[in-house]
């Protein structure tokens, strides 16, 4: 069969082309797993398990196969210091590799003309070919290069080279919350709440703007030294007003272990409620030092979608159980069972902060910080007043209803009485 003489042979390799498949779009997590059990006791590759059992055509399979090739023969060739390093393309000369995604390499550049450090972001090759890759990268940075927000990179330019496409962006001398948390483990309170309403900020900015992220994780918040934080890596927002164009109906981006139930079921009228799920997967991280769910990419999408995590007090017991309250409805699994807003998390967390501060003495200082505690103190205190009247009222039902059976017992007792 051709796709056996294209597959890359081996387990490892037969996972890889199973996520591949998934990522896609073209399998289902459930469909891997069963395919995987089936090629480990034939021992056959599973590509031909997948074209076998009808799950995937025959030219679909050998397309998938060629590409996991393509990306395993770029791993083997690319050295520590990246493919492109020491190289000039555009304007701009390469200095180190800083980063990597799952769309391209992130470098350290000097841009000639400005004489300005900057980071520039390199299409894969192994997606130069492909036309709807090419069109995400484009899409990204020219709907990234429209936004202007002190909690967002800026992205300066775009363009294509002897064959690469690329971008280049606002050099960030910082390191990402994964790093932080990997080097400290469990961050402090005080910490992780001023990395959320940042976050919070650039969210509410995207939103307005009509774009969703899609790939809010640790790896993509960036902490800079004087404590600004800046969300970074737009490798996977769309914009609304386009994303038609590219997505179809089925299509997962993102990752899966801060991917929201809805993303991880492929739906494709996603909006800020997803990021907020994504934040609150990457605070609970920050505040436990682990992921919500761990084990392969199928397994975590499914439990982002039905599974209940591990309580965050069994992992952390300093967690005041109000902050435990706000990460739960941040990850609700329902949109609607959410904050609606990123300014809905601020409110909450700035409330949360009051609170905390009633130990210290320290109440916010700044006017929106202020502002953000009254308004969410008023909505608080609204919803405790709607709670109370629907109490009341449940009462005086309850109550009538009483009296009215009472009323209906006498006239009962009398009427036998009367007999």
């Amino acid at each position: 069969m051709a796709t056996t003489n294209q597959n890359v042979g081996g387990l490892d390799e037969d996972f890889r082309y199973g996520q591949l498949a998934i990522e896609g779009r073209l399998i289902t997590p459930d469909q891997f797993d069963t395919a995987m059990d089936l090629a480990k006791e034939s021992k056959r590759p599973l590509a031909d398990v997948l074209v076998e059992g009808g799950t995937v055509d025959a030219t679909t399979a050998d397309r998938l196969s060629k590409a996991l090739k393509r990306i395993l023969k770029d791993e083997r060739a690319r050295t520590e210091g990246g493919v492109h390093v020491k190289k000039q393309i555009g304007g701009y000369r390469l200095i180190r590799r800083i980063g990597e995604g799952g769309m391209g390499e992130v470098y350290l550049a000097e841009q000639l003309s400005m004489h300005r450090t900057v980071a520039i972001k390199i299409l894969h090759q192994k997606w130069a070919d492909d036309e709807e890759f090419r069109k995400r990268f484009l899409l990204e940075a020219r709907a990234a290069g429209k936004l202007s927000h002190p909690n967002i990179i800026q992205v300066y330019d775009v363009g294509k080279y002897q064959g690469l496409y690329y971008f280049s962006m606002e050099y960030i001398d910082g390191v990402t919350v994964d790093d932080l948390i990997r080097h400290e483990g469990p961050l402090g309170l005080d910490k992780v709440i001023d990395i959320t309403l940042q976050v919070c900020e650039a969210l509410e900015y995207l939103s307005a703007q009509g774009i969703v992220h899609r790939d809010i994780k640790p790896a993509n918040i960036m902490v800079m030294k004087d404590g600004q934080v800046k969300l970074a890596d737009f490798g996977f927002i769309q914009q609304a007003v386009v994303d038609r164009e590219l997505m179809q109906e089925g299509t997962t981006i993102g990752t899966p272990d801060y991917i929201s139930p809805e993303q991880a079921r492929g739906e494709r009228d996603l909006d800020v409620r997803s990021d907020i799920y994504s934040l609150g997967a990457s605070v609970y991280h920050m505040l436990a030092g682990k992921t919500m769910y761990s084990g392969s990419c199928s397994s975590v999408m499914r439990a982002h979608i039905d599974a209940v995590p591990p309580k965050l007090k069994s992992l952390r017991g300093d967690v005041p159980e109000r902050l435990v309250e706000i990460v739960q409805k941040m990850t609700a699994k329902s949109p609607i069972d959410r904050q609606q807003s990123p300014d809905d998390v601020q409110k909450d967390l700035e409330v949360f902060k009051l609170d905390l501060a009633g130990t210290s003495g320290e109440l916010p200082t700044s006017k929106s910080g202020i502002l953000n505690v009254i308004n969410a103190e008023k909505e608080r205190i609204v919803a405790l007043e709607r709670k109370l009247k629907d109490q009341r009222v449940a009462t005086w039902v309850w109550m009538g209803a009483a009296i009215v059976a009472i009323a209906v017992a006498g006239i009962f007792a009398a009427m036998w009485a009367g007999r």
